[in-house]
């Protein structure tokens, strides 16, 4: 039987932090697919961009690369501003040196990842790094962890550590355990999400691992 533990972690607002503005993108996105003339039902929670393209790829394949370039001209633009969320590279680091294999998994493209993991020194913590571009739905739909198991089909735990709801929406669907780190709280509760441990500095994480 396999010991072989995944640590699977957010990008955005986890191990780095940038102006990445996810509600302004989402707006400009529903704005656009509200301006192509696409119903979206009436809901008190907003809307994601993956919820959003989401609509689009059902209703309006034709529109996708449009609506894509919205999140691609605001991830460019906010890529270059990126700073290292504090303990990052000592939290990963202290990962592996515990056996852990260690991944990626964000809604962001290859592009963006790729700069920014290797603008602050994170890649040769990293085993696997899992982008759009590598799934077929972005989180909260759980298909990144389909590409984290097909890497490691022998894993006997897998863990997520993210900032926001989808993050943790995301394991719940795929069957894993999420840990929040200085999440919104008020949102988890309001999406149904329940860590199953909470941090507030990257130090705490290989505790909250056990």
């Amino acid at each position: 039987m396999s010991d072989l533990a995944v640590c699977v972690f957010d990008l955005d607002h986890t191990l780095v932090n940038s102006p990445l503005d996810l509600r302004a993108v989402g707006r400009e996105m529903e704005a656009f697919v509200r301006g192509r003339g696409i119903a979206l039902p009436e809901r008190d929670l907003r809307w994601t961009g993956a919820e959003l393209l989401a609509v689009v790829r059902r209703e309006a394949a034709h529109l996708e690369p449009e609506i894509m370039g919205i999140p691609v001209a605001h991830e460019r633009r906010a890529m270059t501003e990126t700073v290292l969320e504090p303990f990052a590279v000592e939290a990963v680091s202290a990962l592996k040196q515990l056996g852990f294999a260690t991944a990626i998994w964000t809604n962001n493209d290859r592009v963006v990842a790729d700069f920014v993991l290797d603008r602050f020194g994170l890649l040769p913590f990293l085993d696997l790094i899992v982008t759009r571009d590598d799934v077929s739905n972005l989180k909260p739909d759980p298909d990144g962890l389909r590409v984290v198991r097909t890497r490691w089909p022998e894993a006997a735990r897998i863990v997520v550590v993210g900032d926001s709801w989808v993050d943790g929406a995301a394991a719940h669907a795929g069957g894993v355990p999420f840990i929040a780190y200085r999440d919104d709280a008020a949102e988890l509760e309001r999406r149904g999400v329940t860590p199953a441990a909470r941090i507030t500095s990257l130090l705490d994480l290989p505790a909250a691992l056990g």
